[in-house]
């Protein structure tokens, strides 16, 4: 999709200029930007002659920013509307950031398909606590974890889908492919790749998340990334990972309802046997036990490999390979999926969090500060 700002684009004619019909398929639309959040939606019909192309205009509140977009080239029941590198506290749990959870701009959950959990730098959808210690110009600073929110958010049936993007803006530094989605097609042929197909199965949560390497993750029964599957005490999960030659992945790691399971971590110091050193890195069916509805996130993860040999000195070298579903959601007891309602051991982050708050909340987890 085109993603210019505030502005309406379509390369369909630059491509065909250039020969590349056959080798890329795109499809018009914007990155509506501006002092609030970011939002990427497609179609959208660029008027020749209008000033942005014809684009809305942008305003705080995302809810009508959505609607303005969902709307704006006629209603697409196809149409795609996501939040890139969302604020996660102001647009989901305290709006005016006064330290008292508000449901920030309720309802924006029902008018959006997605948000970036993963924009340019290094995944964090492990890390332990919602928020980290950084250092700005000497001065300490906290830092929200999109992902940790993310998965908290699960659990409080705030349901969305993640997915990632390398945000690029330049050639080099911030280029394209970093962070990329992964979304199953009927067709390998660009040309005829059918954009209405990829949102209807980006809808339906159907997306890897990746930095290079393939994860492919299925129930026994067939059910794949954003599905639904009936289990009773445990369930058969197929993980598939292959790399490219210049990455590796050397770890395997099970969230159930967004807590790695100890049990279900695999390293390839561990676990040698279960990992390869050809394309196919690892291909095993692992029993996950369930006591509760739990949904499924499979994280593969190469802790001694970066990017360096594909990006050189471009900021995404030093991000580490990566890969994970959007989750599969099993229903233990047949009355259908209930979420735990578990925050992971931390309350929501509010507006008011202060570097001494989270180190101290940090602390009596047992998670470093430094």
């Amino acid at each position: 999709p085109t993603t210019e700002h505030n502005r309406i684009m379509d390369w369909t004619p630059t491509i065909k200029a250039l020969g590349l019909d056959k080798e890329i398929s795109t499809i018009p639309g914007m990155e509506l930007t501006g002092s609030g959040a970011h939002l990427n939606a497609f179609p959208l019909n660029p008027k020749h002659h209008h000033q942005d192309g014809g684009a809305p205009k942008w305003t705080k509140d995302p809810r009508v920013n959505a609607l303005n977009l969902m709307n704006h080239s006629g209603h697409h029941p196809s149409g795609w509307v996501h939040i890139n590198h969302p604020d996660m506290i102001e647009n989901f749990i305290d709006r005016n950031k006064d330290g008292k959870p508000d449901g920030g701009y309720r309802g924006i959950l029902s008018l959006i398909d997605a948000i970036e959990t993963e924009n340019y730098r290094a995944a964090q959808i492990l890390h332990p606590a919602p928020y980290k210690i950084s250092r700005l110009a000497g001065r300490e600073q906290v830092n929200i974890v999109r992902e940790f929110v993310w998965l908290q958010m699960l659990n409080k049936g705030l349901r969305t889908w993640g997915i990632a993007v390398s945000d690029a803006h330049t050639v080099h530094g911030n280029g394209v492919g970093g962070w990329r989605t992964y979304i199953p097609s009927s067709t390998d042929n660009p040309s005829e790749i059918d954009w209405k197909e990829i949102s209807r199965r980006a809808k339906s949560g159907q997306m890897i998340l990746t930095t290079g390497p393939y994860l492919e993750v299925s129930t026994s029964d067939g059910t794949i990334t954003g599905g639904y599957a009936r289990a009773n005490d445990s369930i058969d999960l197929n993980v598939r990972v292959q790399c490219s030659s210049w990455i590796d992945i050397d770890r395997i790691q099970v969230l159930k309802n967004g807590r790695p399971d100890k049990s279900l971590n695999y390293t390839r110091e561990s676990n040698p046997d279960l990992f390869g050193d050809g394309v196919l890195k690892f291909d095993q069916t692992l029993t996950i036990d369930l006591t509760e509805d739990t949904h499924l996130i499979v994280v593969a993860y190469g802790s001694n490999s970066d990017l360096k040999i594909g990006y050189g000195s471009s900021g995404q070298s030093g991000i580490r390979p990566c890969a994970y579903n959007n989750p599969i959601f099993i229903d233990i007891d047949g009355d259908g999926f209930t979420p735990n309602g578990d925050i992971l051991g931390f309350s929501l982050p509010t507006g008011r969090v202060s570097v001494s708050d989270a180190k101290k909340l940090l602390s009596q987890a047992g998670i470093p500060t430094e």
